[in-house]
């Protein structure tokens, strides 16, 4: 199973993961902010969508 984090103003992928890691360190990577648009991302305000694949 994968996991995709992406940028809920932009849509940019920030990460794809095949081992989960915490929301909170994949944020920290870049900043906490998206690298696409510069959107302010928070681990307190994100959604979790799941696609079969």
């Amino acid at each position: 199973m994968s996991v995709d984090i992406k940028c809920g103003k932009c849509g940019e992928n920030i990460s794809t993961m095949q081992m989960l890691k915490s929301v909170k360190d994949v944020l920290k990577h870049y900043n906490n902010k998206c690298p696409s648009c510069g959107q302010k991302l928070s681990t307190s305000e994100f959604s979790l969508d799941i696609e079969k694949k």
